[in-house]
């Protein structure tokens, strides 16, 4: 049997532990993240041009150099529909960035944000996307409005 043996130095051990600590996913947490989301209608329908705004949750600060996948859910009809999902490009402004969705209706959509990066986290937040005009394909809600419209094909 052979034996290696190793001998560790306080020096060593200490400059082990400041290196764990300078690296976020180790050492203390990175801070959480949070983000405004806007989007506008483009010309062709069902298709939103967003910008998302991506801060430190407690500093307000804009999180630079992240990578942001946007992955949107109906929470009213889970897994009905196949969106996939879109990475968001930085604009050059610091925290905000673009991304193109490509959704299958009007209505109410989570949009999970998954951010890797500086820090890693998962935003959730909901958005109501689109104006809803008569026609076919047309939800109602229980008051009668119309709440969603489906893409035709």
């Amino acid at each position: 049997m052979i034996r290696i043996g190793i001998k560790i130095t306080p020096l060593a051990m200490l400059a082990a532990g400041a290196a764990m600590l300078a690296l976020p996913q180790y050492g203390m947490a990175a801070e959480r993240v949070t983000a405004n989301v806007t989007c506008k209608e483009t010309k062709t329908k069902f298709v939103f041009d967003c910008q998302i705004m991506l801060m430190g949750r407690k500093s307000h600060k804009p999180v630079q150099d992240a990578k942001i996948s946007i992955k949107a859910d109906m929470p009213a009809m889970p897994m009905a529909h196949n969106v996939r999902p879109v990475t968001a490009m930085a604009t050059g402004r610091p925290g905000l960035y673009h991304a193109r969705l490509h959704l299958e209706m009007y209505g109410e959509w989570a949009l999970k944000l998954a951010v890797t990066g500086p820090t890693r986290d998962i935003v959730v937040k909901k958005h109501r996307f689109g104006t809803v005009k008569a026609g076919g394909g047309m939800h109602k809600g229980r008051d009668g409005k119309k709440m969603m419209e489906h893409k035709r094909n």
